[in-house]
């Protein structure tokens, strides 16, 4: 059995999707809460890591591509954006940036002794794919550091846009147990998968809202991520979201996030 993945990701949409990051490049730094979180959890569930050539894939604006670095490991960075990778170089002048993306990979076989790849594979066409070329692109031994978001995330907003319009303003994650079929079939140990809820607070829907546009993950798979808000469609939004807070100006947004550590035979 294969997992259902995501087939609305055509050439064009990836092409939106590195364009959304491209304009988020310069405030990605300052919204970038949940990324950093789910990355240091990512290194603390990996241990102690050997130096060697490392494959930040989907590095963003550099911030772990600069700790690695400074660690003593030689890392490659790759990212769909290319402002992104501007911000990388001004923060890793030694690095080798590289444009490029987790469904067509732009290297060879056995050339790197570890990938690491923090919330960038949920904008994968086909996980399995990728997974298999990060394995190939790995060296014998080597490991492979993983996270990506699951069925659930961002769940607090997909309810609160259901009472205002139920049109999709969220996009879908593949299910636990999608995940775990895409990591099996990639010939990877899905027992080596493990998941955890992070949940964020904010004191508004806007709020929230300009937090996932500052990062640059508002792009929907299954259409225009750049819809023009109303100032009634967000007074709506606000009223909605407010239903779901526990106490004034702590909005919850959560995120299923799925983490991998795998060692290479």
């Amino acid at each position: 059995m294969q997992p259902k993945q995501n087939k609305a990701l055509t050439q064009h949409n990836k092409d939106a999707i590195g364009r959304t990051f491209g304009r988020a490049a310069a405030s990605y730094d300052s919204h970038a809460e949940l990324q950093r979180l789910v990355g240091e959890r990512l290194l603390t569930l990996a241990g102690p890591l050997p130096l060697g050539q490392v494959l930040d894939l989907g590095c963003g604006s550099g911030h772990f591509t600069e700790k690695l670095a400074n660690q003593g490991h030689q890392l490659v960075a790759l990212d769909l954006a290319s402002p992104m990778l501007d911000h990388t170089r001004r923060r890793c002048p030694h690095v080798l940036c590289l444009q490029g993306d987790a469904d067509a990979l732009p290297l060879g076989s056995d050339c790197v002794d570890m990938v690491f790849s923090s919330l960038a594979l949920q904008w994968s066409q086909d996980l399995t794919h990728a997974l298999r070329q990060l394995k190939r692109s790995v060296r014998p031994g080597g490991r492979i550091l993983i996270s990506t978001l699951a069925e659930g995330s961002l769940n607090e907003l997909a309810q609160a846009w259901r009472q205002v319009d139920n049109q999709p303003r969220v996009n879908r994650f593949m299910s636990e147990e999608a995940l775990r079929i895409a990591v099996a079939s990639a010939g990877l140990n899905p027992a080596q998968l493990s998941f955890e809820t992070v949940t964020l607070h904010y004191d508004s829907a806007l709020a929230v809202m300009r937090a996932l546009k500052g990062v640059g993950a508002t792009h929907l798979h299954q259409g225009d991520g750049h819809r023009t808000l109303s100032r009634h469609t967000l007074a709506a939004l606000e009223q909605a979201y407010q239903t779901l807070a526990s106490s004034p100006k702590q909005l919850p947004l959560s995120y299923r996030v799925c983490y991998g550590v795998f060692t290479l035979d």
